[in-house]
């Protein structure tokens, strides 16, 4: 009676009753898992409250736990949740809603799985035991870890590294990394020189390059994950074709526009220069007739009145063209993109340009299709140019056209990247774009244009696309074809994957200034691969006025996580400095590296004379110090560096400084400079 009068019969009320516990063997509830499931509850055996033999309670017998929600992952309302990721064996820790009863108990979190617990074990209560099983299967390698392990231990399941699918799938079967829907995807920056913005430029060439970027990208992820041949491989790439080919279809639009109106502002003078030759050759041949030079200049002048409505019908076509050449612009593009995902297996900066090149020759082709029937009726002005062809007058004429609607600029080669990086790739970093160069596409152009005509005297013209846009490498599978991959640095594009990976290249770019350059030190070998551990500057530059981005690339693509920071000094690139090594970058060979000097990036405040400067990698440093900032610290002795040295200051007053070490070859002179005696 006492004990009644005392309870208050109210949750939060009475006694607040913790327990620990352990998620019982997914096959005693099973049905949680299926189509009868509701809400998130586990069978949960709790230590003290419960037996520790099957035989006295069976795992079907135990009670429901029902999951208290964590704030941030969402109840499901407004389609907002996330998946809670228990799994059987896990060790619990929650409360009990009905105190002393202790029938309704509450998950209120969990403890992580440590390196020490038992490998594998028998599922015996509040045992250890692997969550893998027959109902529980392995995760795809790009987030595996064998151990099960999830603490701040090197064998944690925490990921450490941010990878794209390809990349992940290449990964060892415990090599923590993960990948999501939007790592490697590359962003479009507003970047724009004074000059192009000046004159309007709003970089619709290098969106659409961006855009075929992605294309070949998400190519190169189904081809990771899949077989591309199978039917749901096929049915995600022609969705990504649809959309890609809406997208540039839209960004397309102000070019068509744009070139539309630029080629009429070049042919109108040509015209006008028929009609004079017009004039002339009426008046010559009237003159030598009938020698009289007024009848000459009324035939002249007549002959030029009656190509007027000829003209005029040409004038006429500005306003419709844009519409005729956009209708049929999308299925063509989406032609040209399936032709890059039959063929192109690697992404390279020539299958941009060679794609953008044949969407620009299809375009010329559309544009010429609809003004050809208007043609006809200046043809006694045409008569005057030799051979004259109006795709080949716009080719011809196509930087000055799109100079004159403000998008020449995107095509010459202008530091674009100068001030800042225009492209930002998820996961990644800055990365140095390559501006399309028109030279090359012009050139791609009349190469595409030649080949097809070649077939058309051969008796076998060019089928589909190619008819329009010309015979580009991009609709050919050679492209691909490992016997072709040293051609692509002559005419040709490569864009199979590599049989050969070379060591990594350094991109250094933006902060005003240019011609610095700097190659790769490697350390940590493993196999054939290795980690960046320096960057060696080779040629400083100049005119920089902040620090540029430095970029660190492979031809395999395979490296990942390498993060370098630069720092100048007089408009000049002073020093490279290495803040995550990365891993799996190729490797020719490590020559043994020693650290030469350091460089002081933060000179901190508070340090006194005394205080030691020591790294990761067992060496020690010469400090000197002034007003309490660190001024200068210079090695001592020399060990083998295989990572990145770690400068730590051992102080007690100081703070602040920031210092990297800088890395050469080691010399032997057989200069001793300092002995130090360790006594223990």
């Amino acid at each position: 009676m006492e004990d009644f009068l005392l309870k208050q019969n109210f949750i939060g009320r009475d006694g607040f009753v913790w327990w620990i516990g352990q998620i019982a063997p997914i096959e005693s509830q099973k049905e949680q898992f299926g189509q009868n499931g509701w809400g998130y509850r586990y069978k949960v055996r709790i230590l003290g409250y419960h037996p520790y033999s099957t035989e006295e309670l069976s795992d079907n017998d135990l009670p429901w736990a029902q999951v208290m929600l964590p704030p941030g992952v969402g109840t499901g309302g407004g389609l907002r949740a996330q998946t809670i990721s228990l799994v059987e064996g896990d060790n619990v820790m929650g409360f009990f809603l009905d105190g002393h009863n202790a029938q309704i108990p509450v998950i209120m979190g969990s403890f992580g799985r440590s390196k020490y617990q038992a490998p594998g074990g028998q599922k015996i209560p509040f045992g250890n035991w692997s969550a893998l099983g027959e109902n529980i299967k392995k995760p795809s390698a790009a987030i595996s870890n064998a151990k099960e392990v999830n603490d701040s231990s090197t064998e944690s399941a925490t990921p450490t590294s941010n990878l794209s699918q390809s990349q992940a799938k290449n990964q060892k079967p415990d090599a923590p990394a993960t990948s999501t829907s939007t790592t490697g995807k590359n962003i479009d920056l507003p970047c724009s020189t004074e000059e192009e913005s000046a004159k309007g430029t709003k970089g619709v060439i290098n969106k659409i390059k961006t855009a075929i970027d992605g294309f070949v990208e998400f190519l190169q992820d189904v081809k990771a994950w899949t077989n591309i041949k199978t039917e749901k491989a096929r049915e995600w790439i022609n969705q990504e074709i649809d959309a890609r080919a809406e997208q540039i279809t839209e960004l397309a639009s102000g070019l068509v526009s744009g070139m539309i109106k630029g080629v009429f502002t070049k042919f109108i003078p040509v015209l006008g220069q028929g009609l004079n030759f017009l004039y002339v050759d009426v008046f010559g041949k009237l003159l030598s007739a009938t020698g009289n030079p007024i009848i000459s200049h009324l035939g002249g002048v007549a002959a030029q009145t009656a190509t007027l409505p000829g003209v005029k019908a040409v004038a006429d076509l500005i306003g419709c063209l844009t519409n005729l050449v956009l209708a049929p612009l999308e299925n063509l593009v989406k032609d040209i993109l399936k032709s890059v995902a039959d063929n192109i297996l690697n992404f390279v900066d020539c299958v941009a340009d060679q794609t953008v090149g044949a969407m620009i020759n299809g375009i010329i082709s559309l544009i010429t299709d609809g003004i050809l029937p208007a043609l006809e009726g200046i043809s006694k002005i045409l008569q005057f140019f030799q051979n004259f062809n109006f795709a080949d007058f716009m080719r011809n004429a196509l930087d000055s056209i799109l100079d004159l609607v403000g998008l020449g600029s995107c095509f010459k080669k202008k530091k674009k990247d100068k001030y800042g990086a225009c492209k930002y790739k998820l996961g990644y970093g800055p990365v140095k774009s390559s501006d399309l160069d028109l030279s090359k596409i012009a050139k791609g152009s009349n190469i595409a244009n030649a080949a097809a005509a070649v077939a058309q005297s051969a008796g076998v013209p060019l089928d589909g696309v190619q008819s329009i846009v010309g015979a580009y490498d991009v609709f050919s599978g050679a492209i691909s074809d490992p016997k072709n991959e040293f051609l692509g640095d002559v005419e040709g594009c490569f864009a199979g994957i590599p049989t050969i990976c070379k060591p990594p290249t350094i991109n250094i770019f933006g902060g005003g200034g240019e011609g610095a350059s700097a190659i790769p030190i490697m350390g940590a070998l493993s196999g054939n691969t290795g980690s960046i551990i320096d960057i060696r500057v080779t040629n400083p530059g100049s005119g920089y006025t902040f620090p540029p981005f430095v970029e660190v690339v492979d031809n395999c693509n395979q490296g990942y996580g390498c993060v370098a920071r630069a720092t100048i000094k007089n408009g000049q690139i002073e020093n490279v400095y290495v803040v995550s090594e990365g891993e799996n970058y190729p490797v020719d060979e490590i020559i043994p590296q020693v650290v030469t000097d350091v460089n002081i990036i933060n000179p901190g405040i508070g340090y006194e004379d005394g205080d030691v400067v020591i790294d990761n990698q067992g060496n020690q440093y010469d400090v000197t110090i002034q007003s309490g900032s660190i001024i200068k610290v210079s090695p001592i002795n020399s060990n083998d560096i295989t990572n990145i040295p770690v400068l730590r200051v051992l102080t007690s007053t100081g703070s602040g400084a920031l210092m990297a070490a800088n890395l050469g070859d080691r010399t032997d002179d057989g200069e001793v400079k300092q002995v130090i005696d360790c006594v223990t």
